[in-house]
């Protein structure tokens, strides 16, 4: 196993404050319940990138979860790790940016959302 694949089971533990459990087999799709949803998966891949000075290759970004929920963790990692480092000192901040973007949205849409009823 990989340096990287370590590092990213590591950092979802640590985000999802232990309660999933996970290793390099782990299917992708098996990470998401109540207590991790997709929006902490994209927070873990921006800690991955932050933390590494690497970058996910820009077709993660286009593509939809469906194209790798069915991918181990090893696989998404060696499929979609673009290993060479960042040097833009901005990299960072830009994924960053782009993670305020997803939360913000989130955030919209379930203020759209109407209250259930009981």
């Amino acid at each position: 196993m990989s340096y990287y694949v370590t590092s990213f089971i590591n950092i979802l533990h640590f985000i999802s404050d232990e309660l999933i459990q996970c290793d390099s087999t782990t299917k992708v799709a098996e990470l998401f319940c109540d207590e991790f949803d997709d929006l902490d998966f994209e927070l873990a891949l921006c800690c991955f990138e932050a933390t590494h000075k690497v970058a996910f290759q820009s077709r993660l970004w286009e593509s939809e979860p469906d194209d790798y929920e069915d991918l181990t963790i090893e696989e998404f990692i060696e499929s979609y790790v673009d290993a060479g480092e960042q040097r833009d000192p901005l990299f960072v901040t830009k994924r960053f940016l782009m993670f305020q973007e997803s939360l913000t949205k989130a955030l919209t849409e379930e203020a759209d959302d109407p209250p259930e009823e009981f």
